[in-house]
């Protein structure tokens, strides 16, 4: 049973943190994740896909570059309430779409868990059914999976101040690889949207493992070019 909960950490636009921590405990911060209805969202087919047996991919959504790309989000908790970021879903390597089967039931402790990474009940239902129902884990097994993963995973600071900022692909690169041990820049995918002045604007990272440690991404999307915006929300 998950007995610590995340202190998830929205941003702020004077934060000076170094890094952000995901770690499943109430003094670290901690990713979300958020989908929307089919007819709505940008599915994580934007998401590297985990088609080497055993790989698996956490998807994490640039929260404010998205609510502002996408107006129907707009009325989402995640956008209401400023998070910097969050989850999408895990892919297991086992597939999509393997069924429907029945909704995620969570005891009230690991939902109050999940809530603070992934808020919304669409978003855990359709991970769940896209990803989770194609693998022999139970809904709360799943979930703890993607709790475990994102508490490990550290993100750099320019993501949680609230501003925007122009970097470079490598440069950034370099502060994950940094930040995160064992992470090679393959081990990451980088996904951009065009935003009203054509530029470059970050909404996803995908980061792949093989079990508990990075690995490379057996298919990657790539789209962020050489420099990108990091969106705060401004």
């Amino acid at each position: 049973m998950i007995n610590k909960y995340i202190n998830f950490i929205k941003y702020q636009a004077n934060s000076r943190q170094s890094s952000v921590w995901f770690r499943v405990s109430a003094t670290s911060a901690k990713l979300a994740g958020l989908m929307l209805l089919p007819s709505v969202f940008i599915a994580p087919a934007q998401a590297a896909s985990a088609v080497k047996s055993g790989q698996r991919v956490l998807m994490v959504e640039m929260t404010p570059a998205l609510c502002n790309l996408q107006p129907t989000r707009a009325r989402m908790r995640q956008c209401l309430e400023g998070y910097s970021f969050t989850i999408s879903g895990l892919d297991l390597g086992y597939g999509e779409r393997c069924g429907r089967g029945s909704e995620p039931r969570l005891s009230p402790l690991q939902l109050k868990v999940v809530n603070r990474i992934m808020p919304d009940t669409t978003v855990r239902s359709q991970a769940w059914h896209r990803y989770g129902t194609c693998s022999p884990l139970s809904a709360n097994s799943y979930f703890r999976q993607i709790i475990n993963y994102a508490g490990d995973l550290k993100l750099p600071s320019e993501l949680t101040t609230g501003n925007s900022y122009t970097v470079s692909k490598s440069s950034f690169l370099k502060q994950m690889i940094r930040l995160n041990r064992g992470m090679s820049s393959s081990d990451i995918d980088l996904i951009c949207q065009a935003g009203s002045r054509r530029q470059s604007i970050l909404t996803d990272i995908n980061v792949c493992y093989e079990g508990n440690d990075f690995a490379s991404c057996s298919n990657v999307i790539d789209s962020c070019g050489k420099k990108f915006i990091i969106s705060g929300g401004q």
